[in-house]
């Protein structure tokens, strides 16, 4: 067969193949940066469902996209495979984040420090429904069994960065 006939082949053949790479790094890209991100977060954490309460950030500091030197993180890697989680916080007397990703970094849900009552937030995290507290806990479903919880708290001066960082040490995610 003569090169100038099989060239439309080729053409053919290598748009096919760009197609498909790029479907599959749409489609996978977002869970394997998850899936790196959980495993440096369950790293520092000691395993899942634990929360780890990273030191400030600096200039040099990547282990959040785009972090602010004005905020506290702290971070927990969950799996509800098994059991639903418990999540618990104090909410500071300043602005207080609550963030929860889905294992393709999805962010299914929010609630910050105006949405709070009490100063403090307790809320069940399950892939069902199913996980009633018995009392009036809200339960919010994950689209995924695995993913990640981020609170950030500010830290409105320097003079409040020792009560602010206990109080986000007091964050956790443990199985029910």
């Amino acid at each position: 067969m003569p090169i100038m006939k099989t060239w439309p082949i080729w053409i053919a053949g290598t748009i096919v193949l760009a197609a498909v790479l790029h479907i599959l790094t749409i489609f996978a890209l977002p869970y394997g940066i998850m899936d790196r991100a959980m495993a440096g977060i369950a790293a520092q954490a000691g395993g899942v469902n634990k929360a780890v309460y990273p030191d400030p950030v600096t200039a040099a500091s990547r282990g959040i996209v785009r972090p602010s030197p004005d905020l506290l993180y702290t971070a927990c890697v969950y799996d509800i495979g098994a059991r639903p989680l418990r999540i618990t916080s104090p909410v500071p007397d300043t602005y207080w984040s609550l963030s929860m990703f889905a294992s393709n970094t999805d962010n299914f849900f929010v609630v910050n420090d105006r949405q709070t009552k009490a100063g403090r937030i307790e809320i069940i995290l399950a892939t069902d429904d199913t996980a009633k507290s018995g009392n009036d806990t809200p339960v919010v479903i994950a689209p995924s069994s695995r993913g990640i919880i981020l609170f950030r708290s500010l830290i409105a001066s320097d003079a409040a960065r020792p009560e602010v960082d206990a109080l986000r040490r007091q964050s956790r995610c443990e199985p029910l």
